[in-house]
């Protein structure tokens, strides 16, 4: 399998080296500036291998995104980040293999728990600073989460919730 690399969004400079980032298959775009609306677009950019244009990425952009529901190439692309089996996924974001198997494009409640994993991930590459520190640490128990890992917390918004308050108190020095 190739490496995934880490793009950091400061170091683009134009929009088409921005665009291009997102294209590359290995790639996933991080330290996107923190307003919402950016940093789903950021996310959903991730997910589809296209950015949403930066003057178009409003909170009702991600919105219609997810209510026309991500194609397949999302669920791939967050396995492929995760280092996750279709599996683990699916029964995080709670899709059956069946379902899996023969869905082109999610359900809008579907595509919003693959969101809702990506962006909690995508917390975990910020703040660790590295892909395989943050596979290692989404997939560990944490004594914070009663020694469930974050995978296992993220089936839930306020169980992904938690998982971003952890990844917060880490980011800032906070013992847990």
């Amino acid at each position: 399998m190739d490496a995934i690399v880490l793009k950091h969004w400061p170091e683009f400079t134009t929009e088409a080296q921005r665009r291009g980032a997102f294209k590359h298959k290995n790639a996933w775009v991080v330290d996107a500036p923190r307003s919402a609306a950016l940093w789903y677009g950021m996310v959903l950019g991730n997910l589809s291998c296209g950015p949403m244009p930066q003057e178009s990425a409003t909170i009702d952009a991600v919105r219609d995104a997810l209510s026309h529901g991500l194609n397949r190439t999302a669920f791939d692309r967050l396995k492929l980040i995760t280092d996750l089996s279709s599996d683990q996924l699916g029964k995080t974001v709670r899709i059956p293999q069946r379902t899996l198997s023969r869905r082109t494009r999610f359900k809008p409640d579907e595509s919003e728990r693959i969101l809702r994993v990506a962006s909690v991930f995508q917390k975990a590459l910020e703040v660790l600073g590295g892909v395989d520190a943050a596979r290692r640490w989404f997939t560990a128990p944490k004594r914070a989460l009663g020694e469930h890992s974050p995978l296992e917390f993220c089936d839930t918004e306020p169980g992904a919730q938690e998982v971003e308050h952890l990844l917060g108190r880490l980011e800032h020095g906070v013992f847990t």
